[in-house]
């Protein structure tokens, strides 16, 4: 008799596998970049097969750079907010947050740089001054800037500075632990300069204001938690791909 549990703990290995060649690219485009990383130095570093590799990454290489590019920089963690412009700071804090952490997000920031970024694994400035224009529309719908702020211009300064900020920061420290403070200030005086005064009491700049917004997102409400599989039924042995 086939067991209904084993296509699930293969399709749970080789999302593992997956994740793991991405996290280990990560770090190695931060170590080497895109150009001194081979694919053989990550099969190695990432415990994989080249077999299993390709599997995943058919494209190689370049592959392996889109797929950062697009399953770090997410939206995850904003959660939507009385006043416009709190969701405006609050992307800026989460992103913030785990640049400080994750190897794969610092990698896509520097890959989103490479003079070839948008002919070959796309780049998110785009995307996240599309993102950002959104959100200053609506924060001017609803009264909360400046009449003089043109939304377009500063959906791209907020972008640029942001990204701005954290590669000076990180030139300067030689480190990343100090990135969400110097977000946080960052945000507190663009939006001194753009928001109508009486809402700035009201905008939380602190700088855990990311780590608190992901570690909700990332810990979910408490009745979506996986159930416990029954009581003497096997434990999955581990295995790679």
């Amino acid at each position: 008799m086939s067991n209904p549990r084993r296509p699930r703990r293969q399709q749970q290995r080789a999302i593992d596998t997956r994740q793991r060649i991405l996290d280990t690219a990560g770090a190695l485009f931060v170590k080497d970049s895109y150009e001194g990383m081979s694919v053989g130095d990550l099969i190695t570093a990432a415990r994989t097969s080249k077999g299993a590799f390709y599997r995943h990454f058919p494209g190689g290489k370049i592959e392996v750079a889109t797929a950062i590019m697009h399953d770090t920089l997410t939206m995850d963690g904003l959660r939507e907010q009385r006043i416009m412009l709190q969701e405006v700071v609050d992307i800026g804090m989460i992103l913030a947050y785990r640049i400080s952490r994750e190897n794969a997000l610092r990698a896509a920031l520097q890959l989103s740089f490479h003079s070839s970024a948008p002919e070959t694994y796309g780049t998110p400035w785009p995307d996240w001054i599309a993102f950002n224009t959104e959100q200053l529309t609506e924060a001017r719908r609803r009264g909360e800037l400046k009449a003089f702020v043109d939304v377009e211009e500063q959906a791209c300064q907020i972008a640029g500075n942001w990204a701005g900020v954290v590669l000076v920061s990180n030139t300067l420290d030689r480190h990343m632990r100090n990135v969400e403070a110097r977000i946080s200030r960052m945000y507190r005086n663009l939006l001194t300069a753009i928001a109508v005064p009486d809402l700035l009491p009201e905008i939380d700049f602190s700088a855990h204001r990311g780590r608190h917004l992901y570690t909700e997102f990332l810990e979910g409400p408490a009745d979506e938690a996986e159930p416990e599989p029954p009581q003497g039924e096997p434990s999955e042995q581990p295995g790679g791909e």
